[in-house]
């Protein structure tokens, strides 16, 4: 029985989970370009022909003038089920455990057609005697007190509204349902409460007597899927193939449920928005994320997230000066020095000219510099705050930079830029190097950290890293009495809008939220921090399609696995906060953290 006729519970409504290509449904698969192979090179658990009695045999059609001499349910169904019977040893699937539900839908005098079917299937004894292979009649079928007279490898399509004996129930194969006759929702939003009810009541009551259901006539695009499989439907019915089957063999990638909720910070907005000139700045920056994945990590918390808690919102352009759609490194470079510049390029102009960086421009005014990132240290964002490159994937020349930078604290994950030539420099510059963060109990100079585990995911155990990075960070620049800048990427999250992981995307997004609120709260103890939480760009084209407030799951779509041009969401905290709000380039942070110093460039 198929996994989504595990009966659903009301708080287990939304267990998307329970369903993947055995539910969906090949509605009139006889139309498709190439009948029967796409849906069963795609594990759909069922697929639907028409067929006509002309001359003995069954033609395949939609309609009478569409019947053709080439098309019979023979070699269009019967030949190739066989076929793969035989070459995957007695099952249809090369997975033993994968069945397939074949409806044959009888269009003109069930009687003969049926004699028909039977005397055709005589020569397929490997499909009739197979558990693998479910043969369904719909359209027209006989009365329920002749279904005995019939093989018993035949089923037929159940009627809701039809009471059926204990015998009879055994013939029934499942139930459809014509689902504009019984709502008139249109597939778009939810269903009204009267109509989500019809819908229950008629799964219900299939389910209730041990039966799988279907509902044919119903829409068929994504959102109408995601209402009807939150209603428990067991089959999907489409006539779009390849978008049914990335919809559901995603579905383990697009689902999320929070088994880590925590507290957020309750900030005191003292000085929140007042105009100050502040002596240090946060600068937090999730990759990859705009609205759709905060608000997605908000939903998997429960209602809850830090960044949520800044009142001082904002949108930032991300386009680089030679693209609509940017990359990490001209996206932090116009953070670090208010300066668009080319795709690739990293903390250099158009023309590949040194930029002058906020580590460095702040260093003359005697305030230190820390960045931390959850990536390799050489990569685009780390590196668009100390390095000078027209190519992002220049480890080596990159970490040489960072010897001659300002900044004085650089923490991250491994990276194939540390040659031995590298070392020595490190060394020689009397920089502190470390492999281990843990192994690190007080900065005294200039430290560069390169841990293994930061480049770890939050679910393959990195733990606490990044609050341990922030806090070892803060405690050493808090000490600077003219102030400090400190930058913190959360790397992966970007990693999970690449990768379409929903899980990836949404936990890295708490871990680094829980540092946001680190952040608030040292402003409000502070009185003299501005903290700004912003992504580069969006990556993955994340929709949401369902989610719980209450139980912290959530369910999306992504629609492509590389960067877009959605602007990035801006949040500020603490002095100058309100220079944050409306839409603006993403030069304007550079601009504004400048101005949040009362520094003149």
């Amino acid at each position: 029985m198929l996994a989504a006729l595990a009966f659903f519970s009301k708080s287990q409504a939304q267990n998307y989970l329970n369903y993947n290509a055995s539910n969906a449904h090949s509605h009139n698969d006889y139309m498709q370009e190439i009948p029967f192979w796409e849906a069963y090179y795609a594990n759909f658990g069922s697929i639907e022909a028409d067929v006509f009695l002309v001359k003995d045999q069954l033609w395949v059609a939609h309609t009478e003038k569409e019947l053709s001499p080439d098309r019979t349910l023979e070699n269009l169904y019967l030949d190739p089920i066989s076929k793969q019977i035989k070459l995957n040893k007695g099952n249809i699937y090369p997975d033993t455990k994968k069945k397939l539900q074949l409806l044959i839908d009888i269009k003109l005098d069930y009687k003969t057609s049926l004699n028909a079917l039977i005397k055709t299937l005589k020569k397929y004894p490997e499909i009739t005697g197979n558990n693998g292979i479910k043969i369904v009649i719909t359209g027209g079928r006989p009365e329920p007190s002749d279904f005995k007279n019939y093989p018993s490898y035949l089923y037929f399509d159940g009627d809701l509204d039809k009471n059926y004996t204990s015998d009879e129930l055994k013939r029934i194969g499942l139930f459809s349902a014509d689902l504009p006759q019984l709502v008139k929702w249109n597939g778009k939003g939810i269903p009204r409460d009267e109509e989500t009810d019809k819908i229950k009541k008629a799964v219900e009551k299939a389910h209730a007597q041990q039966k799988s259901i279907r509902f044919y006539g119903a829409p068929d695009f994504t959102n109408a899927w995601v209402n009807l499989m939150d209603l428990g439907v067991d089959y999907i019915n489409t006539d779009h193939i390849p978008d049914l089957k990335k919809f559901m063999n995603t579905i383990p990638k697009n689902f999320y449920k929070n088994t880590k909720e925590y507290s957020t910070y309750s900030p005191t907005y003292k000085t929140d928005g007042i105009s100050k000139k502040v002596k240090n700045v946060i600068l937090l920056i999730p990759d990859g994320t705009s609205l759709p994945q905060y608000y997605a990590a908000f939903t998997a918390n429960k209602g809850k997230l830090n960044v949520f808690n800044m009142k001082a919102t904002g949108l930032s352009k991300t386009n680089s000066s030679n693209a609509y759609i940017t990359d990490s490194a001209p996206g932090s470079t116009a953070f670090a020095t208010g300066v668009k510049t080319k795709n690739t390029f990293v903390g250099v102009d158009g023309a590949g000219k040194a930029l002058a960086q906020i580590p460095d421009i702040i260093a003359e005014k005697g305030m230190v510099s820390g960045l931390i990132s959850t990536g390799d240290i050489t990569d685009a964002t780390p590196a668009d705050f100390y390095a000078h490159s027209d190519n992002r994937n220049n480890s080596e020349p990159i970490l040489k930079d960072f010897v001659n930078s300002k900044t004085k604290i650089l923490i991250g994950g491994p990276t194939s830029g540390l040659s031995q030539e590298n070392r020595q420099k490190i060394k020689d510059a009397k920089i502190d190097l470390f492999e281990d963060l843990k192994s690190v109990n007080k900065i005294n100079n200039r430290t560069l950290v390169i841990d293994p585990l930061a480049s770890k995911r939050i679910t393959d155990g990195r733990g606490n890293w990044l609050a341990d990075a922030f806090d070892l960070t803060l405690n050493d620049l808090k000490e600077n009495k003219k102030g400090f800048f400190m930058m913190v990427e959360a790397s992966q999250t970007d990693g999970g809008g690449h990768s379409n992981n929903l899980e990836q995307l949404v936990t890295e997004l708490l871990d680094f939220d829980e540092v946001v609120g680190k952040a608030m709260k040292f402003a409000d103890e502070n009185k003299e921090t501005l903290v700004i939480v912003v992504g580069d760009h969006e990556t993955g084209g994340l929709t949401l399609l369902d989610g719980s407030l209450k139980d912290g799951w959530v369910f999306g779509n992504f629609s492509t696995n590389d960067h877009t041009s959605i602007p990035a969401s801006v949040f500020a905290y603490g002095p100058n906060s309100k220079e944050f709000t409306g839409l603006f380039e993403n030069t304007e942070i550079f601009n504004k953290i400048l101005q949040a110093y009362g520094i003149r460039k």
